[in-house]
């Protein structure tokens, strides 16, 4: 107090500097808002009827995609183990491949592709990690790890050179199911397909493509929460059953059974509503903070409104650095993630 008193000037002028930067503040937010994406986009009509998005298959070449057939065949057959394709591939090949089996809308929470190999059984990237360097096409087959296979928890053995050593025990553990384990399988898929049939029944038949959006937005907000740690939980699990259980399933459609998602499962879950209500959409990977030197793994959805590509944030993550705006045109989602560099975003 006597420092007020005898400082009565300063204090005062202290206060309307506090004063002129909260009205300074709310005046730059009103402007955000007012430039905002989601404010000029129209409620314009949707089209009739289901949008199956095809944005990666139609991208991959046809050597590409025989070999995307061929591994799809398997997840949906539930067919684990060893599948070697029908011509080797270069990395980003590759990549390709199984990004757009991972990405293009299909619920595959039960199964990945991994431990992509030579003839040789040399595993590609014992020793370079980072697969768009591998320009050789030298990968000729990779392993299906599905959660239903009865020796999933069976580690690899590596040799100096990066030879799997025991691919044969590997490949008779994943060959075989357990039918425990299938059922619940189905059941999980069952489950989730009622969760999204009861969000379309509670859509209002005239609801527009903004409206539409901003409904499943808001059950996205109200119903899930941001499964955080995700990254970190992954490299400390001590088997491929707790990778399914606790940290893959989070990244599907499937998350919606578990009131928790990554950016991904948030994507995914968006773009499936979005396409069952007649609106295109994908969703786009890439880095977040592109022009800092700590980045990490990021997810949108682009969803087809207004006669243009909108970028939507799902999940609501990145809302701090997006000034909690969740929907972007194509320049803005840009200047905040670099897209992944094997697929084209027009």
């Amino acid at each position: 107090m006597n420092f007020i008193r005898k400082h009565q000037k300063a204090v005062f002028i202290a206060g309307l500097a506090i004063i002129f930067l909260v009205i300074l503040a709310y005046w730059q937010r009103q402007i955000t808002l007012s430039n905002a994406t989601a404010t000029k986009l129209k409620d314009e009509p949707r089209n009739s009827g289901e949008v199956v998005s095809t944005f990666y298959y139609d991208q991959l070449t046809a050597k590409e995609a025989a070999v995307y057939d061929l591994m799809r065949e398997k997840l949906d057959r539930m067919e684990g183990g060893v599948v070697t394709f029908p011509e080797a591939m270069s990395g980003p090949e590759y990549l390709r491949v199984t990004t757009a089996l991972e990405d293009e809308g299909y619920n595959y929470f039960y199964g990945f592709y991994d431990i992509p190999m030579t003839e040789e059984d040399i595993y590609v990237k014992y020793k370079e990690s980072d697969l768009t360097t591998v320009k050789d096409k030298v990968i000729r087959k990779a392993i299906l790890f599905l959660s239903c296979a009865e020796g999933i928890n069976r580690a690899g053995e590596y040799g100096e050179d990066g030879k799997v050593q025991n691919l044969a025990a590997v490949q008779e553990g994943l060959s075989v199911n357990s039918e425990e384990k299938v059922s619940e399988i189905v059941q999980t898929q069952n489950e989730t397909e009622e969760i999204l049939d009861s969000i379309m029944k509670e859509l209002p038949a005239d609801y527009g493509e903004k409206k539409t959006v901003d409904y499943f937005l808001s059950w996205l907000d109200e119903n899930m929460s941001f499964a955080s740690g995700i990254e970190e939980e992954a490299s400390s699990v001590s088997s491929m059953e707790e990778v399914f259980d606790g940290v893959y399933i989070y990244n599907s459609l499937s998350a919606v059974t578990r009131n928790k998602a990554t950016s991904l499962g948030y994507a995914k879950i968006l773009s499936e509503l979005c396409g069952r209500a007649g609106m295109e959409s994908h969703v786009v990977l890439g880095m977040w903070n592109k022009s800092r030197s700590i980045q990490q793994s990021y997810v949108f959805c682009a969803v087809d409104m207004n006669g243009q590509t909108i970028y939507v944030d799902a999940s609501g993550a990145k809302g701090s650095d997006l000034g909690d705006q969740k929907y972007l045109t194509q320049q803005e989602a840009m200047n905040h993630m670099k897209f992944v560099e094997y697929f084209i975003y027009d």
